[in-house]
């Protein structure tokens, strides 16, 4: 048998074996493996941990579920709009994060997401090259990286999630007024 095969959704190489997988979030078993792996190790080790943000966006983004599950379609979404606003509004990390639990209970009464047409591949870094790196100095700068590719990768929908982001703003957190 051999020791690694493509993940169907994102093409990672992945580990072969049978086992697990995400409720909504479509992937292989061994690729699910190793983002399970990666995010033990961002939880277990203060070296690794200020990648988490990146770490979950990238991988939730690669790995879009059926568009018939609006559990995996809001995934999707909300991964894709908290991308938005740290590549495109250049959140930092926290802000970004903040604004992603705020967009997803926005989302939740409002529900602007709707299902997105998903890139016929994904470009650069997979959660591969991440889960095969084992220096915590590499590892913040390769998950960012790898984010950008998974957000690059969706670029023919960034009007839509840039309309989901502005809708949010508008509507959560509308500008103040001079008096």
């Amino acid at each position: 048998m051999e020791e690694y095969v493509p993940c169907f959704s994102c093409g990672a190489k992945s580990l072969n074996f049978k086992g697990e997988c995400h409720k909504y979030m479509l992937a292989s078993p061994g690729c699910y493996e190793m983002f399970k792996e990666v995010l033990a190790r961002e939880y277990s080790d203060f070296g690794y941990a200020k990648a988490n943000h990146y770490t979950v966006d990238s991988y939730a983004v690669q790995h879009p579920g059926e568009i018939s599950n609006k559990k995996a379609i809001n995934s999707v979404g909300i991964h894709l709009v908290s991308l938005y606003f740290l590549f495109e509004k250049n959140y930092d990390l926290e802000k970004s994060a903040e604004i992603k639990m705020k967009f997803a209970e926005f989302n939740t009464t409002n529900e602007v997401v709707h299902p997105l047409e998903r890139p016929e591949e994904f470009e650069g870094l997979t959660i591969f090259d991440i889960w095969d790196n084992e220096d915590p100095e590499k590892h913040f700068e390769l998950c960012k990286r790898w984010a950008l590719n998974a957000w690059n990768s969706w670029r023919k929908q960034h009007k839509t999630v840039e309309k989901w982001a502005t809708i949010f703003l508008n509507e959560k957190m509308p500008k103040k007024r001079n008096h």
